[in-house]
């Protein structure tokens, strides 16, 4: 609590980032004080300010976090029973437009399993316990941490996709539809007739980009293996599909062995290593030429 207070600032963001009430948060600061019979922050109506004190213990607290967490890895890694909290974190719309199928067989054979399925793009810390797997999508032709055992499951190739209609002689003009802090694509012009609208629209996230593409709203970057499989979306004309980066199963070298870590590792190798094709953009739409 010390620690999540000290680097969110306030006790709103500690409660936030602890999954607990703020109450529970202002009386752990005060025990904790009290047994160190020193004050630990300055409580300002802007947030928590550490104290001098409070500023000296905070690497100390850091290393005590980091030993707990290794200590629980340890003690989860000897594990072998089929049930209890199993935590995989992997890209959204892996979770929600490739896996969820797969995941809910494999609950359906372990549902003693505890399974918390976290969709985010954020790298998960896997020391810490902030997820027992991770299935990542790693940029470029990096290899995951030295820390991590990891398997390469193939590789992620993403386009530019947009509605059919939009090719259409007298179809209205198509805007690029991106994301917050993402640019307009440079050095090519779309093809087949395609007319760009002046200004871009822009999205928070990558799936209300995706339902504006469905909606004939203009052109967008996606996963091959979700604009593919949408018959309304075709992959823009002349334009080929790109190579990002490969795919990783990653666990922890403390906690690989836990027997419901394999057995959900497992599970996922064996659904991932046939969606390789789709994954790798080859489809029957458009071609297959990689940038």
């Amino acid at each position: 609590m010390f620690l999540a207070v000290a680097e969110g600032g306030t006790v709103r963001a500690a409660a936030d980032a602890l999954g607990v009430n703020h109450a529970t948060i202002i009386r752990g600061i005060g025990r904790l004080e009290e047994r160190l019979e020193t004050k630990l922050f300055d409580k300002p109506s802007t947030g928590y300010r550490l104290t001098d004190a409070g500023a000296d213990v905070v690497d100390l607290a850091r290393q005590m976090s980091k030993a707990s967490s290794q200590l629980e890895a340890r003690i989860f890694g000897r594990d072998q029973s089929v049930s209890g909290p199993l935590r995989l974190t992997l890209p959204v719309s892996f979770a929600t437009d490739l896996l969820m199928p797969t995941l809910a067989t494999f609950r359906a054979a372990y549902p003693d399993i505890a399974l918390e399925i976290i969709g985010s793009g954020a790298v998960a810390n896997l020391g810490n316990r902030e997820a027992d797997i991770a299935l990542r999508v790693v940029v470029g032709d990096k290899s995951p941490p030295d820390n991590l055992y990891g398997t390469r499951l193939g590789a992620f190739h993403t386009g530019y996709y947009v509605h059919r209609s939009l090719l259409e002689d007298g179809a209205p003009a198509a805007a690029w539809l991106l994301g917050a802090d993402e640019m307009a694509p440079s050095g090519w012009q779309p093809g087949a007739g395609l007319q760009m609208a002046a200004t871009p629209i822009r999205f928070a996230e990558m799936r209300s980009q995706f339902e504006a593409a469905r909606a004939g709203m203009g052109i967008t970057h996606l996963p091959c293996f979700l604009g593919d499989a949408d018959p309304d979306l075709i992959r823009v004309p002349g334009v080929p599909i790109a190579h990002v980066g490969d795919i990783w199963l990653l666990t922890h070298a403390d906690t690989r062995q836990t027997k419901r870590v394999r057995l959900l590792c497992d599970h996922i190798r064996g659904v991932m290593r046939g969606l390789a094709g789709k994954l790798a953009g080859q489809s029957e739409k458009g071609d297959v030429e990689i940038a």
